[in-house]
């Protein structure tokens, strides 16, 4: 049986999906950071990670983004899967609503809604939706934005649903591996480390746009201990075997100072919590 480690505790939407994609043949183990999900794969305790990439109110999240990039050449990008995501206030029914926790992301997305249903209440973000549940059963006159199903978990009840207009809300998500994948590729992903000088991006991304390679994602992060220095996480359309993407990154990678893969990946199944 394979082992898959998941952002925890038991209710978030990692372990949502974990259940949805791997819970029946898989064993599932809840880590409490997204940095431990990346060190149980990388010390090889389990065979995969799950972990967010990207909300589609949020933005990217960068602690995925960093630790791939620290990880680079040593844990690949296996699949990227989508989660749509449903989310609830959960509390106690005759309680008083004081505070509201929950991750920044669902704060952010549901942020008019909150201000015109609970404008004196105090917004609290946390790790997780599920660590905003646990918070919120042990904390006087409080509530959290989380999964409906973790209301059950947590001894805590549905008190409503944020209205329908903010109803679309997509979380994506990366399996991780130690090993790249081998089978379909709809996406390759890699890290780029570019000279400090002026044009230096705009010209390692001209041999993908004169292939006809698109972009997917483009994301750039500060070196630690040197300051305005940047590495660039980035996505391109295709794998290696796609027309046009060896060349470009073959012409791409003369223009860096490194390029280093990490892996090509199938896109595209989509899972509701």
């Amino acid at each position: 049986m394979s082992s898959v480690a998941f952002l925890g505790p038991e209710g978030t939407f990692s372990g949502i999906l974990a259940r949805k994609r791997f819970g029946k043949r898989s064993e599932l183990v809840s880590c409490p950071t997204i940095e431990s999900v990346f060190e149980k794969v990388g010390a090889g305790e389990t065979d995969l990670g799950l972990v967010p990439v990207e909300n589609s109110s949020g933005g990217t999240v960068y602690d995925t983004v960093d630790l791939l990039i620290r990880n680079a050449g040593a844990i690949f990008v296996r699949e990227e899967l989508s989660l749509d995501i449903r989310i609830a206030l959960l509390g106690r029914p005759d309680g008083t609503i004081r505070t509201v926790f929950s991750h920044f992301t669902q704060i952010k997305h549901h942020a008019a809604w909150l201000k015109k249903r609970h404008p004196r209440a105090r917004l609290v973000p946390v790790e997780s939706t599920a660590a905003a549940a646990q918070r919120a059963a042990t904390t006087r006159d409080a509530a959290a934005l989380a999964s409906p199903g973790t209301a059950a978990i947590y001894d805590l009840a549905v008190i409503e649903f944020p209205d329908a207009s903010d109803a679309v809300n997509v979380t994506n998500f990366f399996s991780i591996a130690r090993q790249p994948a081998d089978g379909q590729a709809d996406r390759t992903a890699m890290v780029a480390t570019l000279p400090n000088e002026c044009g230096s991006l705009h010209t390692f991304l001209g041999p993908f746009a004169r292939g006809r390679v698109s972009l997917t994602r483009i994301v750039s992060r500060p070196v630690p201990g040197q300051p305005q220095t940047y590495v660039f996480y980035v996505e391109i359309e295709g794998g290696i075997a796609t027309p046009g993407v060896s060349r470009a990154l073959t012409r791409a990678g003369k223009l860096a100072r490194s390029l280093t893969a990490l892996g090509t990946f199938p896109v595209g199944r989509r899972f509701r919590s």
